[in-house]
């Protein structure tokens, strides 16, 4: 009640309340206070964490201080490291290696960098006073930089390698080292020194006298290499001063013992033709059996004399059958080696061919021990993908053994995929939207993915192009099983045939309607180890809800975390016993987020944008309907803050295809590129509407009707939508999907079509300026979902082309397309509008010259950030109509007067 009376009090002497304690609508301004974090690292050991912020609006911050910010994750203390952009963990996580950089205030060009090394047990630093880079290892406390200490015969800088422990304060140091590796935690090194004019090669303890590999002034040696692994490596060697540039043999030697042995002269080998083989570093395998070596030839060809072209006129000939056509010759497309590779056996000196000159691509195995590889031939294709969506190829199995080449499929789009022990080759046939397995030693195909009984590949695909699998999560213990998606669920395939297909996740996700995947942070891992807890990755399909659950050796499955949320896991300790996330969702910003990894109690480590309590936000929320076709639809309902279910709302329909997968994505404030900011019109009274779209090959425009129309009636219905102050936005795709919308309803009291197709009949046949990519192929493979050529069905692409019905549209057009597009022609828009001057109904062009497909000039973006809503506000909002649209601006006011009131 006192309240009360105070409040009244207030009023009453005309005082009022701080503004500071009301929300205020976004605007161009708050844009300015929005950061982003970058540079976010976690140690070794996974106590702490170093990130920085930035302000996504850098032009008006770019004097600010850079400061990074090293958090330890269980004190929860924040050390401030001001100027620093530079930042490296390293010795296990124990110790920071960061760069302080001169103040932005300082101008003078004198200050240089100063590196720091920092002691994190006690945080004590020492500066890096040497004029030189130290290179710090992550594993160790041992550290190494060089510098030079004279000059040789032939002019050229004499180096020393000083190998420095950071704790100790110990260090070795070596003269005169060309190349050096370290191994063993530093311990041991193995490097050429030149001395008396040629090249030696060392290896031994750091610490300790290092025993000579291989040094012969006649025969020299030119390079090394090391396999880490088994310590086993090769050198190359120039007989003679001819070949000192293209050395002619090749030694194998092991580090253990230090012996060596000649495994290739490639003045021995003899290949068919004009080729001869290339010298250099080839590594041995299948237990030294094997190398891989590539022809070169043997006269090189002669250089074509520079002649100064004629430019009095410049000719483009466009030929009907050339290879590449002329836009994408202009962009460099279509580079190959053309040289053969062989594998040359070491036991009997002989080379194999394995893949001529025209295929450039092999798939080996990644093992060490394998007999068959498979080679690609994409020549018959190559022309054919200016309507194609990428490349084919006919793959055929090669012996390494004979050089017998099979041809296993032909017109094949998809990559083999090799178990990791080189035992079988897995193949997604997407036509057959099936899995097989090809057994090398046999040659036979076999089908492996039919017996899992659900489907292996995408089943919201909606493109004339095969759906593409969900992909394979892993392989078992001796590669000899491989773990593959469904929808839901993983399954394990025994590529022996000795077991049967089961599921691993046993089916649980498939029951709970929850997609399971692997939660992977190093992507190259290949293997899943079942007698271990397997941490997953987890979407509900119906709430769209994420979260991480632990799937036990026992297969049982065990929710550790889940929400209303998005998580991106950015690092795991090697130990596996931490993590460090991002959350997000549309309320909460993707900030740092650090758990162990039972996520039993996780820690939010950033609080980047704290000002955004102070804003009209809104919320989101997910909406089910009936669409036209009688199917579920689902979308996006995004509400300003204080929605009242009483009243009605005017509405901004924007959408692409489907949208309801970012349900849980956090918007950020900022200037229009092209398609609307959402929150920002949420904030300014909204209500914005994303519904999905799926859609029908052959009737994208109808789809798109189905869809988008139904959900906008189903928001009227529901007493959400004005029905007289609804707006429709789309941009690219979902531009053309709102030029033909607004030849099909007058729904919509305003609309903005932004770079949209209106005539699939020009389009068709356009050019991708950016890639010099015909179109054709988004028509008959991929978005535009037309499925057939042009002349297969000119009705169907008639129908689909708004511009023939543009007499039917009564909905006013704010047309947004630049000249400089490269990706959908800037005479689309523009003929859009011209049909609707030529009918006489009310339409503007907004071309930001030079611009290209996404606005890239600031002062642009603020300048359509202001139109674009400024045309909705006039429509939806009854603002005053802007100048620019009553006036126009003429070629004389340009620049000039921009008409915003």
């Amino acid at each position: 009640m006192k309240i009360r009376k105070y409040l009244i009090v207030l009023f009453l002497l005309g005082i009022v309340l701080p503004a500071a304690a009301q929300k205020k609508p976004l605007d161009m301004e708050a844009y300015k206070l929005w950061r982003r974090v970058e540079g976010q690292h976690m140690s070794d050991d996974g106590k702490w964490i170093t990130y920085r912020f930035v302000y996504i609006d850098s032009d008006e911050h770019e004097k600010d201080t850079p400061v990074t910010y090293l958090h330890h994750n269980e004190s929860g203390k924040t050390y401030e490291l001001e100027n620093v952009r530079q930042t490296n963990f390293f010795n296990n996580g124990k110790c920071l290696k960061y760069v302080v950089s001169p103040s932005p205030q300082d101008t003078s060009g004198l200050v240089k960098d100063s590196v720091f090394l920092l002691t994190l047990k006690n945080m004590k630093k020492q500066l890096w006073d040497r004029p030189y880079d130290c290179n710090e290892s992550s594993d160790s406390p041992v550290m190494t930089y060089s510098y030079p200490i004279g000059k040789n015969e032939k002019g050229n800088d004499i180096k020393r390698l000083v190998i420095w422990n950071f704790e100790t304060g110990d260090s070795t140091v070596m003269d005169s080292l060309d190349y050096h590796i370290l191994l063993d935690n530093n311990k041991t090194i193995i490097y050429t020194k030149e001395r008396n004019g040629y090249k030696s090669l060392y290896a031994g303890p750091v610490k300790g006298k290092q025993r000579l590999i291989y040094g012969d002034p006649d025969a020299r040696l030119i390079s090394f290499s090391l396999d880490r692994r088994d310590l086993n490596g090769v050198f190359t060697v120039a007989s003679d001063t001819s070949y000192l540039k293209d050395p002619d043999l090749l030694y194998a030697f092991n580090l253990k013992d230090g012996k060596y042995k000649q495994i290739m002269d490639v003045k021995e080998i003899e290949l068919p033709g004009d080729y001869k083989v290339r010298g250099g570093i080839h590594t041995p395998f299948n237990n030294g059996k094997y190398i891989f070596v590539e022809g070169s030839p043997k006269v090189p060809a002669p250089r074509r004399p520079k002649v100064e072209p004629d430019k009095s006129f410049e000719l483009e000939l466009w030929k009907w059958d050339d290879e590449l056509s002329q836009s994408r010759q202009r962009h460099g497309r279509g580079y190959r080696r053309n040289v053969p590779k062989y594998v040359y056996h070491i036991d009997t000196k002989k080379c194999v061919l394995v893949s001529p000159p025209e295929m450039d691509n092999m798939f080996n195995p990644t093992c060490d021990e394998y007999n068959y590889v498979i080679i690609a031939d994409e020549s018959p294709y190559r022309g054919l993908t200016d309507w194609r969506d990428g490349n084919a190829m006919d793959l055929y199995l090669v012996s390494l053994e004979t050089g017998e080449r099979k041809l296993i499929f032909s017109d094949f789009r998809q990559r083999p995929v090799w178990s990791p022990n080189g035992k079988y080759a897995l193949f997604y046939y997407g036509e057959k939207k099936t899995w097989y397995k090809l057994d090398p030693t046999t040659g036979e195909l076999t089908d492996i993915s039919t017996a899992i009984g659900y489907p292996v590949y995408d089943e919201d695909h909606d493109k004339p192009v095969p759906a593409g699998s969900y992909g394979i999560a892993g392989w078992l213990a001796g590669g000899n099983e491989v773990v593959l998606y469904d929808r839901y669920d993983m399954w394990v395939v025994d590529l022996t045939g000795k077991n049967p297909t089961y599921s691993l996740t046993d089916g649980w996700g498939r029951k709970n309607n929850v997609s399971l995947r692997l939660l992977k942070t190093d992507y190259d891992s290949k293997w899943i180890d079942t007698k271990q807890n397997i941490l997953l990755r987890t979407v509900n399909t119906e709430t769209l809800d994420q979260g991480v659950y632990a799937l036990t050796p026992a297969r049982k499955i065990r929710k550790l975390m889940e929400g209303p949320y998005a998580f991106n896991f950015n690092q795991m300790t090697r130990d596996g016993k931490y993590c460090m996330f991002i959350r997000q969702n549309y309320q909460e910003f993707r900030d740092i987020w650090w758990s162990k990894t039972d996520f039993a109690r996780p820690v939010k480590i950033t609080d980047t944008n704290p000002q955004q309590k102070d804003y009209h936000w809104g919320s989101v929320k997910l909406v089910e309907w009936t669409n036209f076709e009688g199917k579920r639809n689902r979308g996006l309902l995004y509400l300003p803050d204080g929605y009242d279910p009483s009243k009605r709302y005017p509405v901004i329909v924007n959408f692409y295809e489907t949208h309801t997968g970012d349900i849980h994505v956090n918007p950020v404030p900022a200037l229009s590129s092209a398609m609307i900011n959402v929150v920002t019109y949420v904030s300014n009274g909204y209500v914005v509407f994303m519904p999905d779209v799926h859609f029908t090959v052959g009737a994208p425009g109808e789809s798109s009707y189905n869809a988008v129309v139904s959900g906008s009636q189903m928001l009227i219905d529901r007493g959400i939508a004005d029905k007289d102050r609804i707006g429709i936005q789309g941009h690219s795709w979902s531009g053309y999907q709102v030029a033909y919308l607004v030849t099909r309803t007058n729904m919509f009291r305003c609309a903005n079509p932004g770079a949209a197709v209106s005539n699939m009949v020009s389009a068709y046949t356009g050019i991708r300026e950016g890639s010099g990519m015909p179109r054709m192929f988004m028509y008959e493979e991929t978005q535009s979902r037309m499925g057939k050529t042009l002349w297969d069905d000119p009705e169907m692409y008639i129908k689909n082309s708004p511009i023939f019905y543009a007499d039917k549209i009564q909905t006013p057009l704010l047309i947004f397309h630049c000249d400089k597009d490269e990706a959908v022609p800037y005479s689309e828009g523009l003929n859009l509008f011209l049909a609707m001057r030529r009918l006489q109904k009310p339409a503007w062009l907004l071309n930001y010259k030079g611009d290209k497909h996404f606005l890239y000039n600031k002062a642009a973006e603020k300048d359509w950030t202001i139109r674009l809503q400024q045309f909705f506000d006039y429509y939806l909002k009854d603002a005053p109509m802007p100048r620019w649209m009553k006036e126009g601006i003429n070629i004389d006011e340009r620049g000039i007067d921009q008409k915003y009131d």
